[in-house]
């Protein structure tokens, strides 16, 4: 997994269909995809993957989808997408035992949070985790050192200056949905 953000540092989170046609232009290799329907996704995915864009899709996010292995099986068998998004790890688990990349999305609150990351650095049915908000990690650097996880910062993520202080805190990549940072050095 470590491959696949080896030269991207700034991963496409589409929001809207509108995004679709900017994200498929644009030299983003990845892409979140944060928004649609049980109807939409399957074409939206396909104009994605028709652009040589690698899909993950955030269940949680879909409509019409549940968080549950039915709905895995749907996206898999019914998409391309190459992996799923979710805040729920038995979701994951599943989608990563039917050859599914997985990324766990967690919100930095607490403490307890940090020892929830730590715990998921074990846990080899997840492959990346999206740390929001992205600014937190620049405050826990020592967390992010001892994670063996591909880590990307997410969330009010935009600015170029941001983003950068995020990666040097040590995140793989940035995810965000500011289309202007979807072409910035580390796509191309």
């Amino acid at each position: 997994m470590a491959d696949l953000f080896k030269n991207v540092k700034y991963v496409a989170a589409v929001r809207s269909e509108a995004d679709i046609d900017a994200c498929v232009a644009s030299k983003a290799k990845i892409v979140f995809l944060l928004s649609g329907t049980l109807l939409s996704v399957p074409g939206y995915v396909k104009k994605l993957k028709a652009g040589g864009k690698t899909v993950f899709i955030h269940l949680d996010l879909m409509e019409g989808l549940s968080s549950s292995k039915y709905s895995v099986d749907y996206l898999h068998t019914m998409t391309e997408a190459d992996g799923v998004i979710s805040i729920k790890q038995n979701v994951l688990k599943y989608a990563k035992s039917i050859g599914m990349m997985t990324i766990l999305r967690t919100f930095l609150l607490d403490s307890l949070s940090i020892a929830t990351i730590e715990k998921i650095n074990k846990d080899d049915t997840i492959d990346v985790l999206e740390v929001l908000p992205g600014i937190a990690l620049t405050i826990i650097p020592e967390v992010v050192a001892r994670t063996r996880k591909v880590i990307i910062g997410g969330g009010l993520i935009h600015t170029e200056a941001l983003a950068q202080q995020i990666l040097a805190a040590g995140a793989q990549a940035i995810s965000t949905s500011d289309v202007s940072l979807w072409n910035k050095n580390g796509n191309s």
